[in-house]
């Protein structure tokens, strides 16, 4: 009987669902996640509450944000959010690159990846694989908001549905944040037998490669154009906006999915299992 490929496509993504919470290394991301969100909640989360006080009762207040280069925390009207939308914009990317890098390298490695293809096209692995590992970082973002949120509401309880919107608006925008960085490791892990290898490769694409090109644009002007190609490089301009207003440069990380999906799946396509 042949194999529902859409059920064989949800057993994939459970898989990197188990893979993350059954095992011991993804235990171990999300240890060391927690601490570190414990720490980001309880200490510059939690002081934005001050700056609250610090803006309602200081005419001085608007100033005293920009000369901290925070200017952009006054287009929210719960700073909690604000402060967790810049971190969240550095920490996320940061952590898809680890707990995303081996989603099929060390089965290729294996030699599991041929054993797969039996019950799901090359296609369906990719794309199942990818999926689940956005709907844990989902997951990852939906947990960190929920104890803002509790932050918020035992600080002031009226703020409920402001922090709930607030919420849903930075759940939206973290999604398009992270699509490219996931496709990018999803491409970079068909390609290469090892998650060292493919995080390396990753780190040398948004840091070197940048730099290349902010070199370069010098004396070649077009080849600024290049940027669009790395995944996050509207990250700086994301942090001066709020709410909706992210969705403005929503088209580069689906333009930069797009590509990066596609280049992943051609080489998925013709690579030896």
């Amino acid at each position: 009987m042949t194999p529902n490929p859409f059920n064989s496509f949800l057993l994939i993504c459970q898989f990197e669902l188990n893979r993350l919470f059954s095992t011991r290394k993804g235990l171990l991301y999300l240890i060391t996640f927690s601490v570190v969100w414990c720490f980001i909640l309880f200490y510059p989360i939690r002081i934005a509450s001050d700056l609250l006080a610090l803006k309602q009762n200081s005419s001085s207040g608007g100033f005293f944000f920009e000369y901290l280069g925070l200017g952009s925390l006054m287009n929210w009207k719960i700073p909690e959010f604000g402060v967790y939308w810049r971190f969240s914009l550095f920490l996320f990317p940061m952590l898809s690159i680890i707990i995303t890098s081996d989603q099929t390298s060390s089965d290729r490695e294996r030699g599991t990846l041929r054993f797969l293809t039996i019950r799901i096209s090359r296609n369906g692995l990719f794309f199942g694989r990818f999926t689940g590992a956005m709907f844990i970082q989902i997951l990852l973002i939906f947990a960190t908001l929920l104890t803002t949120i509790g932050l918020t509401i035992y600080r002031d309880s009226s703020l409920f549905y402001d922090a709930f919107y607030s919420s849903l608006t930075i759940i939206v925008n973290l999604i398009l944040v992270l699509l490219p960085f996931t496709a990018m490791m999803a491409a970079l892990s068909v390609s290469v037998k090892s998650v060292r290898t493919s995080t390396t490769w990753a780190v040398l694409i948004l840091v070197f490669l940048a730099g290349i090109i902010a070199a370069l644009s010098s004396y070649i002007p077009s080849i600024i154009y290049l940027k669009f190609l790395i995944p996050g490089y509207q990250i700086s301009e994301l942090a001066k906006l709020s709410l909706w207003q992210p969705l403005q440069l929503a088209y580069i990380p689906l333009l930069q999915s797009f590509v990066l999906l596609t280049i992943g799946c051609w080489i998925m396509s013709r690579q030896n299992l």
